[in-house]
């Protein structure tokens, strides 16, 4: 895979699970490079969590592999003049943002939906996601150009949290064996992966030239086993101290994933769509310039 990367870039734009599977496609492609002075991230920065972006230098192959932390893929900021002082924030559908949920967990913390300069007071979930996939679908149509770039859209990566959410706790510690059931319904991502499918389209047939759908929803789906489960505590010392409590419980992650796991297949997927796209081009182009590619 490094060979066919020499002189590319590979850009992982989205929330801390697209970064998951940033850090994955780092180890695994890491693994064939003996010097491991020779990756490098180019600004010097070490890895933390909450740096907005990376990009790591593969030195002998000229290739970068980036991160840039959008959970949206659309804006979150401040509302607009005039917005009523309960719209703490809001998350722009209709425009894209590189740099930078659930309705009840946007709505309960003062955060809605905004189109222009309009606060769009009731707008549904259901209808803003598909509104930002639209913009997402406009922008790789008016900016990317089909014959340099390949833009690939993964669907989503369900969570495993049990009668709860990341406050109340999940089960998925005591999780040791996939789910085995052969067809997994996926009407509970219904919502989901419709909005994808009218726009973007599907992994059989994309509506765009030059995108590609990598759908992992049902494979991840079945693996409840695969994540990080037990990593912090819900309180800080300071928070704890101030509490008057010195039972600090822990929480599990169930919507993160370990590694090496689930998204070192995800890339593998991802190689497999790459490489597809690269016989392509290169059935395509006469013989000189297909070497050259």
């Amino acid at each position: 895979m490094l060979e066919r990367l020499r002189n590319k870039r590979v850009v992982f734009v989205g929330d801390s699970i697209g970064r998951n599977q940033w850090e994955s496609l780092l180890c695994m492609l890491s693994t064939a490079v003996p010097d491991k002075s020779f990756i490098y991230e180019i600004n010097g920065r070490p890895i933390t969590k909450h740096d907005g972006f990376f990009i790591f230098k593969f030195r002998d192959y000229n290739c970068t592999v980036e991160y840039y932390r959008s959970p949206f893929l659309v804006p979150q900021g401040h509302g607009p003049a005039g917005a009523p002082k309960f719209v703490k924030s809001t998350v722009r559908v209709d425009s894209m943002d590189w740099m930078s949920g659930r309705r009840l967990h946007l709505y309960t913390r003062g955060a809605y939906f905004q189109e222009g300069n309009e606060v769009k007071m009731n707008m549904s979930v259901s209808d803003a996601y598909r509104r930002s996939i639209k913009t997402l679908f406009d922008w790789l149509q008016k900016n990317v150009n089909a014959n340099k770039t390949q833009a690939i859209f993964r669907t989503y990566s369900p969570t495993h949290f049990s009668g709860g959410d990341w406050n109340s706790g999940g089960f998925c510690q005591q999780e040791t064996l996939p789910d085995m059931t052969p067809f997994k319904s996926l009407e509970q991502w219904a919502d989901m992966l419709k909005p994808v499918n009218d726009v973007l389209g599907s992994h059989h047939r994309p509506r765009l030239p030059g995108l590609d759908i990598l759908n992992v929803t049902r494979m991840t789906a079945q693996r409840k086993d695969g994540h990080l489960s037990v990593f912090r505590s819900p309180l800080s010392s300071r928070q704890a101290h101030t509490n008057k409590t010195s039972e600090i419980k822990e929480v599990e992650d169930c919507s993160h994933w370990c590694l090496p796991g689930v998204p070192d297949v995800w890339n593998e997927l991802l190689y497999t769509l790459f490489m597809k796209r690269q016989i392509m081009l290169e059935q395509t182009m006469p013989p000189f310039l297909a070497q050259e590619h």
